[in-house]
């Protein structure tokens, strides 16, 4: 080998360490355009504050979902549904990742985005869920709930 190949030669060293700063660049372009939702630890994950009480009227047809037990509705990032036990009302942001996918199954909230379970006053029934739900406070007049 000539001396002149010898100086357009890479050591293994440089070889590797080129390719992952490529590599990470390569990354950084593509994942500028991504959204990034890796699991984030609970505590971070804070609901949207209820910054006025939210009233829901019974006899709209849009909340039609609450006249049987079991049916919810979504209304201004709160979930409302009708238990057994009567009418609660939760943040529809999981505490596990902030999604904002909450639902009422089987007589539980529900996040279907990693099986996140709580029961109906807000406590975590599996590891997913362990950080809980903020719960509101649900009042009845007549055909209008009021959301606090």
């Amino acid at each position: 080998m000539s001396q002149n190949q010898n100086s357009d030669a890479l050591s293994r060293h440089q070889f590797l360490r080129q390719l992952g700063m490529q590599g990470a660049a390569l990354l950084a372009v593509y994942c500028a355009g991504q959204s990034l939702t890796a699991c984030s630890k609970s505590s971070d994950v804070t609901p949207d504050p209820l910054t006025s009480a939210i009233t829901v009227d019974l006899t709209s047809s849009a909340n039609s979902a609450l006249k049987t037990v079991g049916g919810y509705i979504v209304t201004n990032n709160v979930v409302v549904a009708n238990t057994a036990k009567g009418y609660v009302a939760v943040t529809v942001v999981c505490s596990h990742e902030g999604k904002k996918k909450v639902q009422l199954r089987n007589g539980e909230f529900y996040c279907p985005e990693h099986g996140a379970r709580y029961d109906l006053t807000g406590k975590g029934l599996n590891s997913e869920g362990s950080h809980g739900l903020t719960v509101y406070t649900v009042t009845q007049s007549g055909n209008v709930l009021t959301i606090s």
